[in-house]
């Protein structure tokens, strides 16, 4: 396989060595990832007496596997330390892969590479005693595009045509995906924009480049606004995603020429990563297509191309349904009704698709939050005053009664976040001498309550509200054992503490920030990599990344990170996609769902936890989309 230089990593921070990765004595990958899982092994073998060790020879193999030819072998064989003796025990042991759409093994040591680059954890066990030895696959494949992509007919040998002079005059521009992506391994619809860098060129050439594979795509230039568009196939992306999963950055490069090979044009290097784990769990969000209604999508879906509509105003008397909020097990959902100056609340069992409760509840409420257990919500409602203190107000999750209340000590709460072990509380803490919707709060800070075990919660200030500034949608990630917050901040015109552009709905100038919670010290860090304009964007930074909500799990990024996902609402440009329309004097473009890769080890280390941002392909980017809310399952029908 060709080599190159590949840039280092995505930040100095995070170094991806495939040794050290593959010297790892206990590397086991999840062997609950659709399509990825391992060879159940066979009834155990007899017991070995006096057996306290088991190696594997090789400990580390490479393999590469060529599309075009048959599937490579590799041969491991199993020595056992028994009675301080080591022998070879390859025929008296269990043999099991955790990929076996890299490679499977048979009951001789035999491993035979499946139809996927990159690494599988071989095991030997007898009884309790176990080894393991990795197996890297390393794939190469060319692909041609198909439909509109080889309109007209491709050379026979378009790859020949690549071999002329290189001229930077040619050179394509690559758009999108933004560069520095990390994508979840099961997403697929990823597309890639690029402009054709001079009308000359009529041929192009896709590379993906990184130490696992080296894949190769020609295509014709299918025409999007100014530029072209590559929508790989569900296999191709598959190819590359599995290939990449966990093992740290590839390249990605377009090269344009003539179909007569005159000179060749080579676009700047991207690059983009795939984490370990695939993303799990549900999403919904709010849109304005149609009647408006609250869409859902589930990552476990392997078929499904397009989000699906699950609340509309059928419910409602006809009333847009539109901020909401899901228990933690997919079952229920509470929704605020007519937005901003109602307060109506729709409580919704998901899994029989109907109404818990009497619409609309007794209570007005608006920005929920569920206690983790699914029993109790919270909610609060100061549109009918607008100005002084308010306390949370606390709803049985079944009936939607009101159980009681919260105090926040004197405060002003909005925006409430309850964290993943029940035990906190945060919420946007809203200038109490103000006069503001729950909708549109100024001048903020963030505060949060600690339940003392006994039902008994204490108030706390975390974030101090700053003069011309707005910080508000604090969110607690999934993670118990070191909790970050995340929240927005805007910025207000010079001289002002309150201004339509700061008033926490969609605010152009609205960026992420994330902190540890205590007891960890407060340290601010900005989402920059997130919070950044994309090649689309042409330099502008005010995109209104507003909203920021975590995936209800913790993942893998490779072998030695943590990783958690995070949706926010932006009205970036999707690569050369126009942006939908929108009816706010805030912005002329609607704003779309956007998915972010988020590392705790990083932030730990002051460091911006954050990777570059992509668009959620199953979502209609024709409507304005908002507040995409996590669970940790899909359940029940459509209505």
């Amino acid at each position: 396989m060709k080599t190159e230089d590949l840039i280092p990593s995505f930040r100095a921070r995070s170094l991806f060595l495939l040794a050290p990765l593959l010297s790892l004595a206990a590397c086991t990958f999840n062997a609950e990832r659709p399509g990825d899982g391992g060879t159940t092994p066979p009834p155990g073998p007899t017991p070995i007496a006096g057996l306290t060790a088991i190696r594997i020879d090789p400990a580390n193999a490479t393999v590469t596997l060529d599309l075009t030819k048959a599937p490579p072998t590799q041969k491991f064989d199993a020595y056992g330390t028994i009675n301080g003796h080591e022998q070879k025990i390859t025929d008296r042991v269990s043999w099991s892969s955790d990929r076996s759409i890299v490679a499977t093994v048979d009951k001789t040591g035999l491993a035979t590479v499946g139809t996927s680059g990159g690494i599988a954890t071989i095991t030997a066990r007898n009884g309790n005693i176990g080894g393991n030895a990795h197996l890297t696959v390393q794939l190469t494949g060319v692909f041609t595009a198909e439909g509109a992509g080889a309109m007209p007919a491709l050379p026979a040998n378009p790859g020949s045509k690549f071999n002329g002079t290189a001229d930077t005059s040619r050179a394509p521009e690559l758009v999108y995906p933004n560069d520095h992506v990390l994508f979840p391994p099961n997403v697929f619809g990823v597309e890639v924009h690029y402009r054709k860098g001079s009308n000359s060129n009529t041929l192009f050439e896709l590379h993906f480049k990184s130490t696992m594979g080296d894949f190769t795509v020609y295509t014709r230039c299918v025409q999007l606004a100014d530029g072209c568009l590559y929508a790989p196939s569900r296999q191709v992306w598959s190819y590359i995603a599995e290939t990449n999963r966990g093992t740290g950055p590839l390249q990605l490069t377009v090269r344009g020429t003539d179909d007569n090979g005159t000179a060749v044009g080579k676009s700047a290097t991207f690059t983009m990563q795939f984490s370990k784990d695939d993303v799990r769990g549900g999403l919904y969000y709010w849109t304005t297509s149609g009647d408006t209604g609250i869409m859902r999508w589930n990552f476990g879906n392997t078929t499904a191309t397009t989000a699906e509509r699950f609340i509309g105003t059928q419910f409602t008397n006809g009333t847009c349904v539109g901020c909401h909020a899901l228990s933690r097990d997919g079952t229920k959902i509470v929704a605020s009704v007519g937005g901003q100056n109602s307060g109506k609340v729709l409580l919704f069992d998901v899994a029989n698709a109907k109404p818990l409760a009497n619409y609309p509840l007794a209570q007005l409420s608006q920005f929920e939050a569920w206690d983790p257990t699914g029993k109790r919500f919270v909610g609060l409602y100061t549109d009918d005053k607008k100005t002084g203190p308010s306390d949370l107000i606390t709803f049985d999750g079944t009936t939607g009664m009101v159980t009681g209340k919260i105090s926040v000590g004197g405060r002003r709460a909005d925006h409430p976040d309850w964290s993943a072990d029940g035990k906190r509380i945060v919420f946007t803490s809203v200038d109490t001498a103000g006069s503001y919707t729950d909708q549109r709060p100024g001048k903020s800070g963030i505060s949060y309550v600690d339940d003392d075990g006994t039902g008994n919660w204490t108030a706390h200030d975390l974030l101090p509200a700053v003069a011309g500034k707005n910080r508000y949608y604090p969110a607690i990630s999934p993670d118990t054992s070191f909790p970050v917050m995340v929240f927005n901040e805007s910025t207000c015109p010079s001289g002002n503490n309150y201004d339509i552009t700061c008033d926490a709905d969609s605010d152009p100038s609205a960026k992420m920030w994330a902190t540890p919670l205590p007891p960890a010290a407060t340290k601010l860090v900005e989402l920059a990599a997130a919070d950044g304009p994309g090649v689309a964007d042409k330099g502008t930074t005010n995109l209104t990344n507003s909203f920021p909500k975590w995936a209800p799990f913790t993942f893998a990024l490779d072998e030695q990170h943590t990783l958690l996902w995070l949706t926010v609402s932006s009205i970036r440009q999707y690569g050369l996609r126009p942006p939908p329309s929108n009816s706010s004097s805030e912005s002329a473009s609607g704003t779309l769902i956007w998915m972010v890769g988020f590392d705790p080890q990083a932030l730990s280390n002051g460091l911006d936890p954050s990777f570059a941002a992509f668009a959620l392909p199953f979502q209609d980017i024709t409507t304005s989309n908002h507040i995409a809310q996590w669970t940790q399952e899909v359940v029940g029908i459509i209505p």
